[in-house]
Order: structure tokens, then C-alpha cells, then sequence
């Protein structure tokens, strides 16, 4: 299986985001849908932080 990256992951947060929006959209769905955006902005926050992280080691060792 492949693992998904920090783009698939936001870029399923905007679609998320996007329909909760719809007027279309039903109370149930979109508790569905937020569920799975926090899903994807904890995923992206991990790859965010752990760049971070690598950031601050690389200016310490320079």
C-alpha cells in the first residue's frame, strides 16, 4: 500500500472543507467530513512539525 503524502493529505482537507460548505450538504456528512479533515490536518501537522525539526537540527550542526 502506498503511503500518502503531505499533498494527497491537505489536498483531501480543501475537498473536505470545500463540501462541508455545500449548502447540500447534511448535518451527518459533514460531521463525516470534518471527522476526516482533522484526520488530514493532524497527518499534515506530523510532516509539518517533523520538518521543523529537521530544519532546527540542520541550523544547530551549521
Amino acid at each position: 500500500m502506498k503511503e500518502k503524502t503531505f499533498t494527497e493529505a491537505f489536498t483531501n482537507l480543501q475537498e473536505a472543507v470545500s463540501k462541508i460548505g455545500l449548502q447540500s450538504t447534511t448535518l451527518e456528512e459533514s460531521l463525516k467530513l470534518f471527522d476526516q479533515g482533522m484526520k488530514e490536518a493532524e497527518f499534515c501537522k506530523n510532516i509539518l512539525d517533523n520538518a521543523d525539526q529537521h530544519i532546527i537540527i540542520y541550523e544547530k550542526g551549521v
